[in-house]
């Protein structure tokens, strides 16, 4: 999915490892003693502005090894209080941004090819894609859920998580409801077993509609799946950000 561990391994190392001393317009910022560990070139810089691809994929098949960079709590800690108090980190935001877009772009690449490779016809595509749509918007709300109530309960708001455990109970029943008609209208398209394979539009994979509830589920609720979600979600509020500034 995306280019190979091998590339985007080189791609990080071209991004993450460019030395600070030689950021454009480095006289804009002030560097002053305290800051310098954070511009130190060894920090993680996605680590410290939002989570390093390095640590969303470690473990899968797509796992890029152990970022060659540091990544220490107390440089996050850090960085979030001088965030706090004012403080703008523009190059760090930029090269984080960097890196997502790279992803995105890549699995989007990955995307519009295996969608070519299942050799659907332009009718049978718009009427998959027309019920599918409304699949696809929920395992995205119930990836992005479950990722809140995970972090609901490290910060031991265990009322909360309850309260958002229940809506993802609610969403789930949705879920299975929208994807027994996706069932019913993808077996009468009259295409053939393979033909049934569906793309996540989100990380990649090949999937089929047809699948169990639980199958399917293990995908959505998976550590690549829930990475892509992660990388997209970000990638949007910093595009946002940016538009708006």
């Amino acid at each position: 999915m995306g280019s190979s561990a091998t590339e985007q391994r080189k791609l990080l190392k071209q991004l993450m490892g460019r030395d600070p001393n030689k950021i454009q317009n480095r006289s804009n910022y002030s560097y002053r003693r305290k800051d310098l560990g954070l511009y130190d070139p060894k920090i993680c810089k996605s680590y410290l502005v939002g989570e390093c691809p390095y640590d969303l994929f470690q473990g899968t098949k797509q796992s890029l090894g152990r970022c060659p960079q540091i990544h220490l709590a107390k440089h996050k800690l850090q960085y979030e209080r001088e965030k706090k108090r004012g403080k703008q980190f523009p190059e760090f935001e930029q090269e984080y941004y960097a890196i997502l877009h790279k992803f995105v772009h890549d699995c989007n690449d990955q995307v519009t090819i295996a969608l070519k490779k299942l050799e659907h016809t332009p009718d049978e595509r718009a009427r998959i894609q027309e019920v599918t749509s409304e699949l696809d918007v929920l395992d995205n709300r119930i990836g992005l859920m479950i990722q809140e109530i995970e972090s609901l309960i490290k910060a031991n708001e265990v009322s909360q998580a309850m309260i958002q455990a229940i809506n993802l109970q609610e969403l789930q029943s949705k879920r299975l409801e929208v994807g027994k008609k996706v069932k019913n209208i993808t077996e009468n398209v009259g295409q053939s077993a393979q033909q049934k394979l569906q793309v996540c539009e989100v990380c990649g994979a090949y999937l089929s509609r047809l699948d169990t509830d639980r199958r399917l589920a293990d995908h959505f609720m998976g550590k690549i799946h829930l990475g892509y979600v992660k990388m997209r979600s970000e990638l949007d509020t910093m595009d946002q950000r940016l538009k708006n500034s």
